[in-house]
């Protein structure tokens, strides 16, 4: 960079006479440097580019994360947002962040017909649900000689208090949200807000012990909610929940002997449908708060997270999901297979074209633990222009 001395000596010479040309050549300057500094009303300085902040797209998120929950810590955004940069770039930027929110509003719980005397926070209005767990005292009859407890996922929607519930194999949250997915489905919309209770869901259970790759996780959950503009909230009173665990309680008591789950999910989707028809739950006031919550298709990056992941059958050909072990065909040995889990079946399928095709394997999903299985329902190999059914993993 050219200094004071020398912008003042070309404007000068200039000003003395002496052409653009000869200045460059005395100086030994390019010629368009000097026309820039004969240009130039102050002297050159240097001044480092404008960058963008590396917090400047993070920022939307950060905040709206900030304003539902003002405790979060930067290591818990840093894990939601997946921060790129240092640490403690992040929380300078978190401060910052944390002094530009208003000042919290603070007003009583509302119940649903009672009246406010202010302002009514928006998890109140139409079209917002509350989901939690309910632990039936009862065991289920899993099958292979096994029997358990296996949790409800109850989804009430707060104004209208329609009902939704689905019995499902373990407090996992991913099978916690294999049920949740159903139940969005079913209803073919998606509260703005979903108010969770999460005391019994274990976000951190191994969903299976031998393969990696699996992500679907409540942060992953946090974070394609936060894309689909959903709030989720975690620590509140959730009434209606609440009412509906009770009524569930007094439905099904416990019995002396253990249904298998099928019989009960089957009895409790009876018993969802009947709640609903029922005058604490009229198809009008379900209908309006329907209207007000977002249609399923305008949300494909909630409903679109399926339970999935890649895994690697061991030295036997057995693929271990959930503590069960499912076995493939040699056309499966050391390779890494696609897996999706649902609550009911569980797909096995080649990466690639191995072994003469493409191969699919369907099981059905066993809710015991400890279970060795190897008769798929369907197999299936693909070859282009062709698809066969074949026997076996």
């Amino acid at each position: 960079m050219l200094s004071r001395e020398q912008w003042q000596e070309v404007r000068r010479l200039h000003a003395g006479g002496m052409p653009i040309k000869q200045i460059a050549r005395s100086r030994q300057i390019a010629p368009n440097t000097v026309r820039r500094l004969l240009r130039s009303q102050q002297p050159p300085r240097y001044q480092r580019p404008e960058r963008p902040s590396v917090a400047a797209p993070f920022e939307p998120v950060i905040l709206r994360l900030l304003q539902n929950d003002p405790a979060l810590t930067a290591a818990d955004i840093a894990r939601r947002v997946k921060w790129p940069a240092s640490a403690s770039s992040l929380r300078s930027h978190v401060a910052r962040l944390r002094k530009a929110l208003p000042p919290p509003q603070t007003a009583p719980p509302v119940r649903a017909g009672q009246p406010s005397s202010g302002p009514v926070p928006h998890y109140f209005h139409p079209g917002w649900a509350e989901l939690g767990l309910w632990l039936p005292a009862q065991e289920f009859d899993v099958g292979h000689g096994q029997s358990r407890t296996c949790p409800v996922l109850v989804t009430v929607a707060g104004a209208s208090r329609h009902l939704a519930a689905c019995l499902l194999p373990s407090t996992a949250f991913r099978d916690v949200w294999i049920a949740h997915r159903r139940l969005l489905q079913e209803w073919d919309v998606i509260p703005h807000t979903l108010c969770w209770e999460t005391g019994d869901i274990q976000p951190l259970m191994p969903w299976f012990f031998a393969a990696q790759g699996w992500d679907l996780s409540w942060d992953t959950y946090l974070a394609r909610a936060q894309l689909a503009d959903l709030t989720v909230q975690t620590s509140f009173s959730m009434p209606a929940l609440h009412a509906a665990r009770q009524r569930l309680k007094a439905a099904f008591p416990a019995r002396p002997s253990a249904p298998s789950p099928y019989a009960f999910a089957a009895e409790l989707k009876s018993w969802v449908d009947d709640a609903n028809a029922s005058a604490t739950s009229t198809p009008e006031s379900w209908a309006r708060e329907r209207s007000e919550m977002r249609a399923a298709a305008d949300a494909p990056e909630l409903l679109g997270l399926r339970a999935q992941g890649r895994a690697m059958p061991d030295d036997d050909r057995y693929v271990t999901i959930a503590g069960n072990h499912y076995l493939v065909g040699a056309w499966g040995a050391r390779r890494r297979l696609t897996v999706e889990v649902t609550d009911t079946e569980v797909v096995i399928r080649s990466s690639g074209y191995h072994a003469g095709g493409f191969h699919v394997v369907t099981y059905a999903r066993s809710w015991a633990q400890g279970v060795r299985l190897t008769h798929p329902q369907h197999h299936t190999v693909s070859t282009p222009g062709t698809s066969r059914t074949v026997q076996g993993p």
